[in-house]
């Protein structure tokens, strides 16, 4: 940089002796090109630095609200069923809509809180997941079959977000098209699961996209 700094000077020197003015000089008008798109490469270079910083901080915050969340909401429960011999009545206690009378039930009611609460989490990191959408949706509709799943989720739907809850049924209508394919059919396609997913990713999409603006 400094070499080429050198250069222009002396060019500038060697046309300005000819006694033109330095505006007009091919050199001047070419310096003053070059300091422009400089100045603009400086620019977008900063932007960039400070977008991907605040990318960086966006994510690290996601992070940690997820595991926040397993610390104070997942684990817990899962404390519940694997002491639930020694906790009497409490889980059922702490629970009394789901009528949870074993170690079995307090496992299942832990997991599927689990389970819905992945669903909340990856919308969480959608912005930054490499996987691809359709890759989770398909996890996320095999899960969606379970009966159990269905039967705990109106008395647990209480605990997550508006754009969950939708997430969530929507999942289930989806699962249950791919049930009574199955049904009808014998048998799930390739194919038959994608269209569902297709289907699913759009409404994703626009969920995200509105809580997004919302956010505004």
């Amino acid at each position: 940089m400094i070499g080429l700094c050198v250069l222009f000077v002396y060019l500038l020197s060697i046309e300005t002796a000819i006694d033109e003015p330095i505006e007009r000089s091919t050199v001047y008008k070419l310096m003053m090109l070059l300091t422009g798109g400089a100045g603009l490469f400086v620019a977008l270079t900063l932007y960039h630095q400070a977008r991907s910083q605040e990318e960086d901080s966006e994510k690290a915050l996601e992070l940690s609200t997820i595991n926040i969340i397993k610390d104070l909401w997942i684990t817990p429960n899962f404390r519940l069923a694997e002491e639930y011999e020694k906790l009497g009545s409490m889980p059922a206690e702490m629970y009394p809509d789901l009528a949870i009378s074993s170690s079995q039930d307090m496992h299942q009611v832990a997991f599927a809180i689990s389970v819905f609460q992945i669903f909340e989490d990856y919308k969480t990191i959608y912005t930054h997941d490499k996987t691809g959408l359709n890759v989770w949706l398909g996890n996320f509709l095999n899960w969606a079959q379970s009966d159990t799943l269905q039967k705990l989720w109106p008395r647990l739907r209480i605990n997550y977000q508006p754009s969950t809850i939708q997430m969530t049924e929507a999942l289930f209508a989806a699962a249950n098209q791919i049930k009574a394919l199955r049904v009808k059919q014998g048998q799930v396609s390739y194919d038959d699961y994608q269209i569902v997913i297709s289907k699913l990713a759009i409404l994703f999409k626009d969920e995200v996209s509105k809580k997004n603006r919302a956010a505004i």
